[in-house]
């Protein structure tokens, strides 16, 4: 069974002229610049959520313990210049990046989120990347 879409997701769709992109959970997936996969889903109480996988965790140990100290660096220093912030997925695989939308957000500031949400991914891919 199709779920409706969030109201931000199907105006985001239609002015974007995106006819088939809306899956039947409702969450709508955007390809930005050939190589992010981004993420728009209708959260609670009408909050949008905009996400992005980073990578897999390492196993449990020491080297997840290095991961996250590495992390976590630069994710304090990111959470007074971005609306994104680092999350791990309730399975403890993985990484993503995510950020809320309020329900009142209009066109203009949510096609701002998304490009906010692209430039804070191009970031955090690289430092993924490069992290223990």
């Amino acid at each position: 069974m199709a779920l409706a879409s969030h109201p931000l997701i199907a105006g985001y769709a239609a002015r974007h002229g995106i006819h088939d992109g809306v899956r039947s959970d409702g969450r709508l997936t955007l390809v930005i610049d050939d190589k992010y996969r981004v993420h728009l889903l209708g959260a609670r109480n009408g909050w949008l959520v905009i996400s992005a996988r980073l990578r897999a965790l390492p196993p449990a140990g020491l080297a997840r313990e290095q991961f996250f100290a590495d992390i976590g660096r630069h994710a304090a220093g990111m959470l007074s210049r971005q609306p994104s912030a680092c999350v791990v997925d309730p399975d403890e695989d993985s990484l993503w990046l995510q950020q809320m939308v309020r329900p009142d957000t209009d066109a203009v500031r949510l096609d701002e989120a998304v490009g906010q949400f692209a430039n804070a991914l191009s970031f955090w891919v690289g430092v993924v990347r490069r992290a223990a």
